[in-house]
């Protein structure tokens, strides 16, 4: 009996681990509404896998976001239904495999990699940059997949740029602009994201032998000559050069 609980228990936590390919690029699933831009870990339980919100990084200036409109497929349906479950019940989408003309979703994508950089290193995410290099399991999230009522999915689409802006207290938004203007403001919230995808921080020591974020890499890529994922491992190239 013990053999087959087991058994159950790590089927159940393969099954938890799901990934869809999104514009041939691989997300996990979640049934959380994430926010694009937060920092968190993942949550590794038996019976649950997903994702820890843990810090909102204060962003001075606009981080321009890439958007791709997206069909609906019925792997990617379902990931919605399940997030769906946990999320705004308002949105809708009339999926139907056989119709050639599908419903359409969201990729947003951190587009200003410089903009998050300088926005990690500075002194107003201080406690934020300590929570990344004392957490070797913490991520930026670089990318979601979101569904949107067809009033929002037009107005984004239509839009001349995206950017996502702190709003409220410890809140972000996107921004939407037209000939330079605001013309809509979308909570995340307001959708359902049903997909993201993380970034890690390449670490670098200074001139002055002071701890930088140099880059983030997606997934399994590798960080740049000379950077490193673990800041302590940073810290000792520099420490062996000292001596």
């Amino acid at each position: 009996m013990t053999r087959y609980i087991y058994l159950f228990l790590i089927v159940a936590f393969i099954t938890s681990c799901k990934t869809i390919s999104i514009a041939q690029d691989y997300q996990k699933t979640t049934t959380q509404n994430i926010q694009l831009g937060t920092v968190g870990e993942q949550k590794n339980f038996v019976l649950e896998q997903d994702y820890n919100h843990t810090a909102l990084p204060k962003y001075q200036t606009p981080i321009k976001v890439n958007v791709s409109v997206l069909d609906f497929n019925k792997t990617i349906h379902k990931a919605f239904a399940n997030a769906k479950e946990n999320q705004n019940q308002a949105i809708t989408v009339n999926y139907v495999d056989s119709l050639k003309r599908k419903p359409k979703y969201l990729k947003l994508e951190i587009a200003d990699r410089v903009a998050v950089l300088n926005a990690l290193n500075s002194k107003e995410n201080k406690d934020v940059f300590s929570f990344l290099e004392t957490k070797t399991e913490a991520h930026l999230i670089s990318s979601i997949a979101l569904a949107l009522n067809p009033n929002d999915l037009i107005a984004i689409t239509a839009a001349d740029e995206v950017f996502l802006e702190v709003t409220g207290i410890k809140n972000y938004a996107l921004k939407l602009y037209k000939n330079k203007l605001v013309q809509q403001t979308i909570m995340f919230n307001d959708g359902v994201v049903f997909a993201y995808k993380t970034s890690s921080c390449c670490w670098k020591q200074n001139d002055k032998y002071q701890l930088e974020i140099v880059d983030l890499v997606q997934g399994r890529d590798k960080c740049p000559s000379d950077t490193y994922r673990f800041a302590k491992r940073a810290k000792k190239k520099i420490d062996y050069y000292k001596l």
